[in-house]
């Protein structure tokens, strides 16, 4: 049986009273995504997560970021994933990222590939604008009630 072991970034901003996650454009699919990672072999889920939020996001670990120690959660089941048929072996790690430091915060809003979502945006799985969360993520943020939808 086919094995997923993700890890996905929390990264939050309190804004205007409300808070948002940082999501990445994925151009290819046309879809938002928070930044996740697969887990390489001896990898640990922080150690995927944090790699990830230093190469997707183009900042320096250590410097710019710093990613909790513990995961928010950590679920593992055997299922069937959106959009696929098989059933797998899934193990998914979310993790709280915090942005330090002017030039991180600074470098991720002027991004053309990042943009700042509601928590009822991910819940609901498309933002206001009309742009589609990945199924994946969104599935597993409402599975596990992750995030709530203030309305």
């Amino acid at each position: 049986m086919e094995k997923v072991f993700r890890s996905v970034a929390l990264i939050q901003s309190f804004d205007e009273e409300k808070s948002q996650f940082l999501l990445k454009l994925n151009a290819g699919r046309n879809q938002l995504d928070f930044v996740v990672g697969e887990r390489l072999e001896k990898e640990s889920f922080r150690e995927a997560i944090t790699r990830e939020v230093s190469w997707q996001l183009d900042l320096e670990r250590n410097r710019d970021f710093l990613v909790s120690n513990m995961a928010q959660l950590s679920m593992e089941y055997t299922g069937v994933v959106p959009g696929d048929v098989s059933e797998r072996k899934i193990a998914v790690a979310f993790y709280l990222v915090h942005l330090y430091g002017k030039s991180a915060r600074s470098q991720v809003k002027d991004s053309k590939i990042t943009q700042w979502v509601t928590a009822a945006e991910i819940c609901r799985g498309r933002t206001n604008l009309g742009t589609e969360i990945d199924p994946i993520s969104v599935h597993w943020i409402n599975r596990w009630e992750i995030l709530q939808a203030w309305h």
